[in-house]
């Protein structure tokens, strides 16, 4: 009797171990409870830079540097700039492939995690 019950156990442990193993693993996305920035500077560049394919230009006191892409799962893109005081700074369209510094600075990638 003891046997069998020994072999159930060990072929419920074997069985369980099994789909533990194939289960997918959960990844969470960004929301706007927990938005990432992640650094996205390549896909700028300055208005005397070569054009360089991807990127739009970019109008900036401080060049491409520190820019980063912020995500809220809202499929918005948003970008901004880290200024070397450490302020962040909305970067906005000013026509289609043309953006500039905003001189305001903002609090809002201070919330997020990078990615």
């Amino acid at each position: 009797m003891r046997s069998i019950v020994r072999r159930g156990l060990a072929a419920a442990a074997i069985s369980v171990a099994g789909l533990a193993a194939i289960a997918p693993t959960a990844t969470a996305e960004p929301t706007i409870y927990h938005p990432v920035i992640t650094p996205c500077g390549h896909l700028f560049r300055g208005p005397l830079d070569a054009p360089r394919p991807g990127t739009e230009v970019y109008w900036s006191p401080f060049g491409t540097a520190n820019i980063a892409c912020y995500d809220d799962g809202t499929h918005t893109e948003r970008y901004y700039q880290q200024d070397p005081f450490g302020s962040w700074h909305d970067i906005n369209e000013l026509s289609p492939g043309n953006h500039f510094f905003v001189i305001f600075p903002s609090t809002v990638p201070n919330q997020a995690t990078w990615g």
